[in-house]
């Protein structure tokens, strides 16, 4: 039967050991697996028992490996035992450190929920939906996710989306109709709900002046008319142009006093 030979603190680490039976080294051991199984010099070891110690090596090598990994941020089962099975720690015994996590209070999927919902309302311009996805990626269970999606939606001010989409508005450029289509798609990506979307662009002011929409449409028609210039002729490019620009969100007859200001109504001007 194999014998403790030797016991030696680890050089690097006072809390680890290595441990030689028949004077061969077998293996490091963490202070507490030293004390649960009561190792000594000149004991001797069954192979079972060496089993059992290795398997325990490894549950204290995990339970360490989380309480360092969960030190620097708050963290979740899912996130934990992605972790640990990095460190080639089998599912049982991730099972056995996520058990010991909770019951140490080391993993507390309402605090992690509570905790992301108040730093993204703090230092973030998303909405609730992106929130629910990131609880969703981190493993959090449904009615969890729930509760604390309608916390977020409730507790973000509807000032701070208002701004959001003022800024938003001031970046993009066109139409007043093509801008109100970039602010609800940037709004829809960024995680609102479209119940908020359609409230905060009631609030929203969209004008804008005559002379710099009489700019955009001349910049706009000159545009559309060229490309369909190539492909048409006659009254097609000019059907094909207004059609064009009418989606955009400019007016019919505002398109067609542009048109014969340009000359182009009867089709027989081109831009130069």
């Amino acid at each position: 039967m194999p014998k403790i030979t030797k016991i030696e603190v680890q050089k690097n680490n006072s809390e680890r050991f290595n441990l030689y039976l028949d004077g061969v080294f077998e293996m490091g051991v963490d202070i507490n697996t030293l004390v649960y199984f009561n190792l000594k010099k000149d004991q001797q070891v069954e192979p079972a028992e060496m089993a059992e110690i290795q398997q325990y090596e490894q549950y204290r090598q995990g339970i360490n490996r989380a309480i360092n990994y969960i030190s620097y941020r708050k963290r979740t089962d899912k996130e934990v035992a992605q972790h640990l099975a990095k460190a080639d720690i089998n599912e049982q015994t991730i099972a056995r450190v996520l058990e010991y996590c909770h019951e140490q209070k080391l993993i507390d999927h309402d605090d992690y929920a509570e905790s992301l919902k108040n730093t993204m309302l703090r230092t973030s311009d998303k909405g609730p939906e992106t929130y629910r996805q990131k609880l969703f990626q981190a493993g959090i269970e449904n009615d969890v996710i729930e509760r604390y999606v309608d916390l977020y939606e409730s507790e973000q001010p509807f000032e701070q989306i208002l701004h959001v989409a003022q800024k938003i508005i001031k970046q993009k450029k066109g139409t007043p109709m093509q801008i109100k289509s970039k602010v609800s798609q940037s709004l829809m990506q960024k995680g609102f709900t479209m119940g908020t979307i359609n409230e905060v662009m009631s609030e929203l002011n969209f004008s804008q002046s005559e002379d710099t929409l009489d700019e955009m449409l001349q910049q706009d028609l000159e545009k559309a008319y060229r490309k369909y210039d190539k492909k048409y002729e006659g009254r097609q490019v000019i059907q094909k142009t207004i059609e064009t620009l009418m989606r955009k969100g400019y007016k019919y007859d505002k398109i067609k006093i542009k048109l014969k200001e340009s000359g182009l109504e009867d089709g027989t001007e081109t831009f130069e």
